[in-house]
């Protein structure tokens, strides 16, 4: 047992330091922001979806991903380079939330979505890689 509290404690510190890291990165990210997060960003596809325990999601051409500021990406990249990898680099889906958060563009329907829509669009986007219902109060139909 007291082995396994050791290594979550070690895990933890060096999770603790990627996300420092990767925080620091993501601020000179915004700044030169890549030409995909700005269009996100123009296009309102970034979307809030829950405050003030911020969710927000992301759409792409085929697929969305879920974002939790300067923290979290549900996309490869993130998956893959940051964490697997210990990449400091974010992925263009966080530097879009911030972007978005830093200019007031973005659609906001953390106000409208019932706990239960929320849940249904965070389990569609994860478990199927889009949203149907995200996709359906965003551009109607």
């Amino acid at each position: 047992m007291d082995n396994e509290v050791e290594s979550f404690t070690l895990a933890s510190k060096a999770y603790k330091g990627l996300l420092e890291k990767l925080r620091g990165e993501l601020a000179r990210e915004v700044e030169n922001a890549p030409a995909s997060a700005r269009e996100a960003v123009a296009s309102l596809k970034v979307i809030r979806l829950k405050k003030p325990d911020e969710i927000w999601a992301v759409l792409g051409r085929h697929n969305d991903y879920i974002v939790i500021p300067s923290t979290y990406c549900s996309c490869p990249h993130f998956t893959i380079h940051v964490v697997g990898m210990s990449w400091h680099k974010p992925c263009y889906h966080l530097v879009a939330v911030e972007l978005a958060k830093r200019s007031n563009r973005f659609r906001d329907l953390s106000e409208k979505l019932t706990r239960d829509e929320l849940y249904e669009i965070v389990y569609e986007i994860l478990y199927e890689g889009r949203s149907r219902l995200l996709r359906r109060l965003v551009y109607g139909g």
